[in-house]
């Protein structure tokens, strides 16, 4: 199991729209369909990026205040033209996500 909650204002707005997957494929299916569904709705826009863009931080902290021991920063490669591997040398950052978490965080 896995967790996923997109990158809002405050830690209390984005546990309330966390989400549990089976595995991290279904959770990157599940974040292109949301970005895709928002973009064609409120942009009329493509998606901004493709799955394979979605990439998950090796790197891991424990959050202790929701209690995801081994949280990890989920970031896009690219948002429509913006390469951010070209710009930046580095993928941004649009939620976080954990495999060792305690069930009571949502």
């Amino acid at each position: 199991m896995i967790i996923y909650r997109p990158h809002r204002g405050g830690l209390k707005e984005s546990l309330a729209e966390a989400r549990e997957f089976e595995t991290t494929e279904q959770m990157k299916a599940y974040i292109y369909e949301d970005w895709k569904e928002f973009y064609e709705k409120i942009a009329h826009k493509s998606a901004p990026f493709e799955i394979d863009d979605i990439v998950i931080d090796e790197k891991s902290v424990d959050d202790e205040r929701c209690g995801w021991h081994d949280s990890r920063h989920v970031c896009v490669k690219r948002m429509g033209k913006e390469n951010y591997m070209e710009l930046y040398g580095c993928p941004q950052c649009i939620g976080m996500c954990a495999a060792d978490y305690e069930n009571s965080t949502h």
